[in-house]
């Protein structure tokens, strides 16, 4: 069955758009990485669908120091491989698939017979091309480049057939060097697309885009995820529809994505903001309608850009009443605020079952959250606030397994080995 809500194309708009709004430059760079792999793939008869996630993982290769915060040291090439490898694996439908990030910028051993190596020093090499192209190489110049390389971290084979492939396809650079265009950007969508993700897996990359960016703030990813599942429950108590149930959830997933623009100083501010600095976290909900838009369905964008509007007026950033509300705004508002109360947040603690039903009740009878959803809320509270601390557990989960793998991974030496090379080069934009 056709689905309405998303696809391929615009889940992976989604979250480009996303990564840009954390570092531009790495995003750029990934994507052009992404187009250069989608070519060698499809030059060699690289299976459609390995091929496709061969580009994702190129896309997505420095997605560690997205959620790291750049705390990771620039010369410290294992801990970065490492970093992207238990993120994907942990936080992303590609899970195992990611094993060739470990390799990433790995020394070549002409010895080790690892189909995960070889990618990951596949990887490497579309990379090290991306960056000779971005120092405006022509195709001679880094061909004589490649062959003499020093790095010791490029497959001798995967070189000489990257240099036939930039011989036989001399539009690949003509393309990533046209100012103002966006085809290979394009070709890397389609050649996704056609890779038959299921929509659980998509599904799964709207997690990641959150993981993302929240996992630098815990407190705000739990919040994303506790609102999700409760307003899901509150839309199926209000005997909405499977679709409407759908739409509702994913708004819920979404509507707060335009925190990533609001300085971290800001979001994580211990205590009360002064007036300028609250007015600014409210822009957080413009914020999340401009990133996504063109990504979702008009009436997901409106549900997520909804979510703090109150129905007597009082909410932003419309000041829009109840005749203006469709009932899944109403459904969100409520999710929200259940949500923030129940969670532990930077600038106060975890509110007690009574007190967040004492809130509810009082914010409806002053007609600012729909009672009837209100009520529904208060009379299933233990089955829906059980539902959402057990997804809100799940998630928690996959971040501790993945900081515990990263973790046995920078300490083992097995590891350090494979990246104990002098003569490595880093991006150019470490320099």
């Amino acid at each position: 069955m056709e689905n309405f809500y998303f696809n391929s194309s615009t889940i992976f708009k989604y979250l480009r758009k996303v990564l840009n709004e954390i570092n531009k430059v790495y995003v750029d760079s990934g994507i052009r990485s992404a187009f250069l792999m989608k070519r060698y793939c499809e030059f060699y008869k690289i299976e459609p669908k390995k091929g496709a996630k061969l580009a994702l993982l190129t896309l997505l290769k420095d997605i560690g120091v997205f959620y790291q915060d750049e705390s990771i040291p620039k010369n410290n090439l294992a801990y970065r491989a490492a970093s992207s490898y238990t993120f994907l694996k942990n936080c992303s439908p590609l899970k195992d698939d990611s094993k060739p990030l470990l390799y990433y910028k790995a020394k070549y051993i002409e010895s080790t017979e690892n189909e995960d190596y070889y990618y990951g020093l596949l990887i490497t090499l579309v990379n090290q091309v991306i960056m000779y192209d971005y120092q405006e190489y022509c195709y001679s110049e880094i061909e004589e480049l490649l062959k003499h390389d020093t790095t010791n971290t490029l497959h001798p084979q995967q070189i000489r057939r990257m240099i036939k492939l930039l011989k036989n396809q001399p539009d690949i650079l003509e393309k990533l060097n046209t100012k103002g265009s966006s085809l290979y950007a394009y070709e890397v969508s389609s050649y996704i697309v056609k890779a038959g993700f299921s929509d659980e897996e998509l599904l799964g990359f709207i997690d990641t885009t959150n993981f993302s960016f929240e996992f630098h703030n815990h407190e705000t990813l739990a919040h994303t995820i506790t609102t999700a599942s409760i307003a899901r429950d509150l839309a199926k108590l209000s005997r909405l529809t499977d679709g409407q149930t759908y739409e509702i959830y994913l708004a819920a997933l979404l509507h707060d994505i335009g925190k990533i623009r609001i300085p971290k100083a800001i979001l994580c501010y211990p205590g009360r903001l002064n007036d300028e600095d609250f007015k600014l976290m409210r822009k957080h909900v413009e914020y999340s309608k401009e990133i996504l838009e063109g990504c979702f369905s008009y009436k997901i964008v409106e549900m997520a850009s909804n979510h703090h509007e109150k129905l007597d007026g009082s909410g932003y950033p419309r000041g829009l009443r109840a005749i203006d509300l469709s009932i899944g705004d109403k459904i969100l508002a409520v999710s929200d605020v259940a949500s923030a109360l129940y969670c532990k947040r930077s600038y106060k603690e975890s509110y007690d079952s009574d007190s967040i039903i004492e809130i509810l009740s009082e914010n409806a009878e002053l007609e600012k959250l729909d009672k009837r959803i209100v009520n529904h809320f208060i009379d299933n509270y233990e089955f829906i606030m059980e539902n959402a601390k057990e997804k809100e557990n799940m998630v928690l989960a996959a971040y501790s397994d993945m900081k515990s793998e990263y973790q046995d991974l920078i300490e083992s030496e097995a590891l350090k080995e494979l990246f104990n090379n002098p003569n490595a080069k880093n991006d150019i934009f470490d320099e």
